[in-house]
């Protein structure tokens, strides 16, 4: 199990510059258009970055969730 947990974080951190990048491009763009009207901004760079570091975070908090009850729920 811990070579799985190690292979997670492992293939988030290698696909965070890549998935901002496609963010950033347009993916998913209404994600951060709320942040972009908030600050009567234009740019996409940081927006994008809030958003998509939220999504990572929110994946990151599944996985946990979801191994320690795997975890737990073995004898």
């Amino acid at each position: 199990m811990g070579s799985l947990r190690r292979a997670f974080y492992l293939l988030l951190g290698f696909t965070f510059p890549g998935f901002w990048l496609f963010h950033a491009g347009g993916l998913w763009a209404s994600l951060y258009l709320p942040l972009q009207k908030l600050f009567h901004t234009g740019a996409t760079g940081w927006p994008s970055f809030i958003t998509a570091s939220l999504l990572y975070i929110v994946a990151t908090a599944l996985f946990e969730f979801f191994f320690r009850v795997l975890k737990n729920a073995r004898p």
